[in-house]
């Protein structure tokens, strides 16, 4: 199992299988990552440094400093204790995944709506290795030969494969597996690359601003139903 904060790199190991609540988690991730900018904002000023915010250096396990006072003041309002504990630690972990640069375009004012949620899918893509496998095998693929049609059968047949070489997709509830699909559909709806009415794939075309983000990662694109050609 990877560490908890950063990209997933599974080498071989056991999957990161903790999906199961949030969606895409956009308006959250968005909040969270201004937190965390004011945070590097003001450590700058107390050891009069200069944090450079176009690094390309993931968040990864810095994002932890700002958990517990988020959950102590309530950022996210959301209603009961327990469940603010689990949303605030679910959108951190994702946001550990993305570099300042990123979160910095996350939480600024020249962000559309779409690039947000495109960061927050790039997020969940990067953190959960499985997700962005399912990314760049299906829906992507779905797109580019031109079968639009994604269901919960697809997403078997990708389980099913994905278990020859990881076990643990075997050992877990069928509960906890339906929550871990249905969760991955959701943030795909959300994030706008799939329609949950009509079960079809959506494309996607970055805004200019997040292409020259991505260009520093540009295996970000393959998560997205696009032609890559096309930038």
């Amino acid at each position: 199992m990877a560490g908890s904060y950063g990209a997933e790199a599974t080498q071989g190991g056991r999957y990161r299988l903790s999906f199961t609540v949030g969606g895409l988690l956009a308006s959250q991730g968005r909040a969270l990552a201004e937190m965390y900018l004011n945070h590097l904002k003001h450590l700058n000023h107390a050891v009069g440094g200069n944090i450079e915010c176009s690094s390309q250096t993931e968040v990864g396990e810095f994002i932890a400093a700002i958990r517990q006072q988020a959950i102590e003041e309530n950022v996210l309002a959301i209603r009961t204790d327990s469940a603010n504990r689990r949303v605030v630690a679910e959108t951190t972990k994702r946001l550990s995944a993305l570099t300042v640069r990123e979160l910095a375009y996350l939480a600024g004012p020249d962000s559309s709506t779409s690039d947000r949620e495109a960061l927050m899918w790039i997020a969940m893509c990067r953190y959960y290795a499985i997700v962005g496998e399912f990314a760049v095998e299906v829906l992507k693929k779905h797109y580019l030969v031109g079968n639009l049609h994604l269901d919960f059968d697809d997403y078997a047949r990708f389980i099913a494969n994905k278990a020859t070489w990881h076990p643990e997709l075997e050992t877990i509830s069928e509960g906890t597996a339906k929550k871990l699909r249905s969760n991955l559909f959701k943030a795909m709806a959300e994030a706008h690359l799939f329609d949950k009415n009509s079960d079809t794939v959506v494309s996607f075309l970055p805004s200019p601003s997040l292409t020259d983000i991505l260009m520093k990662r540009p295996d970000s694109f393959g998560f997205f139903p696009m032609r890559e050609s096309s930038l």
